[in-house]
């Protein structure tokens, strides 16, 4: 038998099983023969055959012990850790340090948390978060590449509010364009003026 045959039938099973045959002997009349290519023979055609990925190489951590003949260079390699450059206010950096240390949770709503304070340190004082759309765009980025834990089930919300809040800042602190002078200039210099309701 060419395929497996099931005892219990479903609604439209006839049909299903009927698509399946024709399915099976069109897959069987048809031939790849690797001498014949585009009307070729294969004494003509090249055929380039790309090399077998080896998949557990890729996944293996390398040993730097392995490599090293001596203690010295083993401390030189561990005494120099490569980190990222964290962007953002000090507030920002220690969210991102949590990140790199898996030590940030987004279960119970911590981002919303999280944006909201910075929203208020923002406000107080915001020639202080010059970076800090980057550093939330970078946050969102770093919670995007983690792996999914039943702690982290909110990151994709925790994602877009991130990125959000990034286009919010990079908005709300970026320069204000400036406006022409007006042609008609009063006798003070002075552009304000008040307004007064008439009393009735």
């Amino acid at each position: 038998m060419p395929y497996a045959v099931h005892d219990t039938q479903f609604i439209g099973q006839e049909h299903y099983d009927a698509n399946c045959m024709d399915l099976c002997d069109l897959l069987q009349t048809m031939k790849l023969d690797p001498a014949y290519h585009q009307g070729k023979t294969a004494e003509n055609s090249i055929l380039a055959v790309p090399p077998p990925l080896d998949i557990q190489d890729e996944l293996m951590v390398e040993d730097i012990t392995h490599q090293c003949d001596t203690a010295s260079e083993i401390s030189n390699l561990s005494s120099s850790p490569r980190r990222e450059e964290l962007y953002g206010c000090a507030y920002l950096q220690a969210i991102q340090s949590q990140l790199t240390s898996d030590g940030y949770t987004t279960t119970g709503g911590e981002y919303l948390d999280a944006i909201f304070t910075h929203r208020e340190i923002l406000y107080a004082h915001p020639a202080a978060h010059q970076e800090c759309a980057r550093a939330f765009t970078d946050i969102a980025y770093m919670l995007e590449k983690r792996a999914w834990r039943a702690d982290r089930e909110a990151d994709i919300e925790a994602v877009t509010a991130f990125r959000h809040e990034a286009w919010v800042i990079a908005a709300t602190l970026a320069p204000a364009p400036s406006k022409p002078k007006d042609t008609i200039s009063n006798s003070t210099g002075n552009q304000s003026g008040c307004v007064f309701m008439p009393v009735m």
